[in-house]
């Protein structure tokens, strides 16, 4: 494969990104050994390895986030590229027929290669356009073409920069699809942070939804892992395809310890999260060439767009983070001739430094890299 000189300046710069002491992006990196030492020490002496899904650990568990979630019910399982077509292929068969709703955007259609089509025999008809939050009215349309299993709904959705639906407008969505017989599945990978964002508890965003996946190692730092929830029959049903799947595990019991420290260190302070999400964009609008998707973040994530000659800002800011071991835009997911695009979600690494101390460093980024 032949580099250009542009690559070679973003690979440059995604090392020093990798290598800063500070950054503004997502939690703070630790090296495993450290990241296993943590664990340990927060290991019960009564916790005991789950064996195939089964045990203390792994149920008490289940039954906790299940409850903070008001459902009956939950299953961990690895990841969430299983656990969502799962759900949707439940709904299916208790429909009996195999059409979801899916937006343009959803994980499963942008990240999944087609797993839901080829592994699970779904049809996903596309609902709503992609640069936009989906509507009940284009879900009323797309329903009068073709009856619909299911329809997934992405809170918040990440690929539009975090954003959510006005809370009235989700709830007339879901009562409508219920009215019809359409089960709603929640795709809640971050629906830690829209308890701040909607003003409600977990248990009342959930209960909007038929069965919820959520995911522990992104806002909540764990090592990996999902859940499944919804009521006792979904449920039982779900360990049954997780078998079928291979999702079943001798034991999963390092991700449910991650998973169980993560939200014990991480969940209260996704509030906080969101307040330092809306300061950080306030101060990134006011820098040359810099706008956040949204302008006011929905959560405690967002996107950036930065105008700008690529190579002219990978090179500046290269050395500008190599010298000051503080990395403030993440490496971008997107780059072309003009400018560049990259994704901020807020983690503990913000609360390492004081918002006085993060204003002081994008200053002094934006005249050495930006003006």
């Amino acid at each position: 494969m032949e580099y250009t000189t542009s690559d070679i300046h973003q690979q440059a710069y995604n090392r020093a990104c990798a290598k800063a002491r500070f950054r503004l992006h997502r939690h703070q990196p630790q090296d495993l050994q450290t990241t296993m030492r943590i664990l340990a020490q927060n290991t019960q002496a009564l916790d005991e390895a789950d064996y195939y899904g089964q045990g203390a650990l792994i149920n008490d568990f289940e039954q906790q986030v299940a409850g903070l979630l008001g459902k009956p019910a939950g299953v961990f399982m690895p990841s969430g590229t299983l656990a969502q077509p799962l759900a949707l292929r439940i709904w299916a068969d208790k429909a009996g027929y195999s059409t979801v709703a899916l937006h343009p955007t959803s994980h499963l259609v942008l990240h999944e290669q087609d797993g839901y089509q080829k592994l699970w025999n779904l049809s996903g008809k596309l609902w709503g356009d992609e640069d936009d939050i989906p509507t009940l009215e284009a879900l009323q349309a797309l329903h009068q073409t073709q009856p619909l299993a299911a329809v997934l709904i992405e809170l918040p959705m990440r690929e539009l920069g975090g954003v959510l639906p006005s809370w009235q407008s989700l709830n007339d969505l879901t009562h409508w699809a219920r009215a019809q017989g359409i089960k709603t599945h929640l795709d809640g990978a971050r629906l830690w942070q829209c308890s701040a964002a909607y003003h409600k508890n977990l248990a009342e965003i959930a209960a909007l939804f038929d069965s919820v996946y959520v995911s522990f190692y992104k806002d909540l730092g764990g090592l990996a892992g999902a859940m499944l929830l919804g009521d006792t029959d979904f449920t039982q049903q779900a360990r049954s395809w997780q078998r079928r799947a291979g999702g079943n595990l001798h034991t999963q019991a390092p991700f449910v310890l991650a998973a169980r420290l993560g939200m014990q260190t991480h969940l209260l302070q996704m509030a906080e999260r969101h307040q330092q999400a809306l300061w950080l964009a306030g101060q990134l609008n006011t820098l040359p060439g810099v706008s956040t998707l949204p302008t006011v973040p929905h959560t405690s994530m967002f996107r950036l767009q930065i105008n700008i000659k690529p190579e002219h800002f990978f090179k500046r800011a290269c050395q500008w983070v190599n010298e000051q071991g503080v990395a403030l835009i993440p490496p971008p997911y997107s780059v072309s001739q003009q400018h560049l695009r990259a994704e901020i979600s807020i983690g503990d690494a913000f609360s390492a430094l004081t918002r006085d101390t993060w204003a002081a460093h994008l200053n002094a980024f934006s005249k050495a890299v930006l003006e």
